[in-house]
């Protein structure tokens, strides 16, 4: 019997043009190269169940793994059409224009990440400081600090909105932005 390293360098010699061409004719092109690497991580795994006509197998893995792939799109297609569908109820404490809510999603979506977590995980998921600070693995400390930064920063660019007034206690499901 072959050494494992050498039977699958031939393996994946022989075989990775053909298993690319069968992948690009189902998926993204720009995907290709990564369905691939995962076929043939899966043949390194199970090297001992590869048979001796391996083209077959190797597509079937290729198949299973393309799936997989189109069911991981689909559900963080719908995350993300229930994340955009998720109602932000923004209501200042008085004489707010129309738009309110869109100014807070404009405000929101160009904060950086960091920013965002933490003004969302307070004000959409409800969490506490504590219980945030435990979602992010840092202390209670260290996220008010963040939590704080985030909220001044929101501040300022809810305020440099056009039409904004300067400073309206901003809530998201109840909980303060501000």
């Amino acid at each position: 019997m072959m050494d494992g390293t050498v039977r699958f360098e031939a393996l994946f010699r022989a075989h990775a043009g053909a298993v690319r061409t069968y992948v690009c004719r189902r998926c993204d092109v720009s995907a290709a190269d990564d369905v691939v690497a995962d076929v043939f991580v899966v043949a390194w795994r199970r090297l001992a169940d590869v048979p001796d006509d391996p083209l077959p197998w190797l597509l079937g893995v290729a198949r299973r793994v393309l799936a997989n792939r189109r069911r991981g799109e689909a559900r963080h297609h719908a995350l993300l059409g229930r994340v955009r569908s998720e109602r932000v109820e923004a209501m200042p404490a008085s004489g707010a224009q129309s738009d309110v809510g869109e100014s807070v999603l404009r405000v929101l979506s160009r904060m950086r990440e960091r920013d965002r977590e933490a003004l969302l995980l307070v004000a959409w998921e409800g969490l506490s400081a504590a219980q945030a600070a435990n979602v992010l693995g840092v202390s209670p400390n260290t996220f008010a600090a963040r939590l704080s930064r985030a909220r001044r920063r929101f501040a300022v660019a809810l305020a440099a909105e056009p039409g904004q007034p300067d400073r309206q206690p901003w809530t998201v499901k109840g909980a303060a932005l501000l």
